[in-house]
């Protein structure tokens, strides 16, 4: 298995592309009561970094045994595995624990250091088991309406060559390795284009071979576009009123809801861009 999925179309349902969760199970739960989520029929995909910060970091993971759920990997999971050795010893040095201190991963150091021998054995086997299955990129469809979903950024600006890459590449090959993979690393790690975005830089350059293209992993107010690719992630785990959850409603037009702290909620549509080169899978 390589690090690349492709959905095929719901046509029985809806697709929902979610931001970063953070560990929210609970506030994902009522957005997805919001827009009548019917598990037998819709689908939701995350753009990663399903943990970390949240109280519900575990709970939010599992849903990844759920059969309407898929998400790619965000560098929050790539984080833990990339300590899976020490973490599964119980050998963690200061600096990696302060590293994952820092990224808010209290709640599985408090697992570390509270639980006995065994049902930590177990703790994380279940989390390292559940992170393994992460690919880096999903596409959802095919043809000139497919959408993909990434954490970060793509190293490359054509869909099929970022694709290409990736299925030279083994799963268990990836997840198994305790340092990254330089020509993939962007995809989990990479800001440079937003940072572009943020200066004004390209913001009608285009992914080729893809109607879409949907990020996390950058924290905005509101949902942010560029051509072909969107930014969702508005900041679930943070406290002030505005910020929220982000979901995007797959279509011909791309439906995107952000729940606010605050209860407001915003509903903006954002039209296809020109007709595209597609890649067919």
């Amino acid at each position: 298995m390589t690090l690349f999925k492709q959905l095929l179309i719901n046509s029985e349902g809806r697709d929902f592309v979610v931001g970063d969760l953070h560990g929210n199970l609970t506030r994902l739960e009522k957005a997805l009561e919001y827009h009548h989520f019917k598990p037998d029929r819709d689908r939701v995909i995350s753009v990663g970094d399903l943990i970390d910060r949240g109280s519900e970091s575990l709970n939010t993971l599992r849903l990844l045994s759920e059969p309407w759920f898929f998400s790619v990997a965000g560098n929050h999971e790539r984080l833990l595995s990339l300590h899976r050795n020490a973490l599964t010893r119980r050998q963690l040095d200061p600096m990696a624990r302060a590293r994952l201190q820092e990224s808010g991963a209290q709640w599985l150091l408090d697992a570390y250091d509270g639980l006995n021998e065994d049902k930590w054995a177990d703790f994380i086997t279940e989390i390292m088991n559940l992170i393994s299955q992460l690919p880096l990129m999903i596409q959802i469809g095919n043809g000139p309406d497919a959408v993909g979903v990434v954490h970060a950024e793509l190293p490359d600006w054509d869909w099929s060559r970022n694709v290409a890459r990736l299925e030279r590449i083994k799963k268990v090959r990836f997840w198994d390795q305790t340092r990254d993979e330089p020509t993939i690393e962007s995809i989990l790690w990479g800001r440079g284009q937003f940072q572009s975005l943020l200066r004004g830089d390209h913001n009608d350059r285009m992914v080729e071979g893809i109607a879409w293209v949907i990020y996390g992993h950058n924290t905005l107010h509101t949902p942010r576009r560029a051509g072909n690719r969107l930014w969702i992630d508005t900041g679930v785990h943070e406290k002030q009123p505005d910020r929220g959850l982000s979901l995007v409603e797959v279509g011909p037009v791309l439906s995107v809801t952000t729940h606010f702290r605050d209860l407001r909620i915003r509903t903006e549509r954002f039209s296809a861009p020109a007709p595209v080169r597609f890649h067919s899978v």
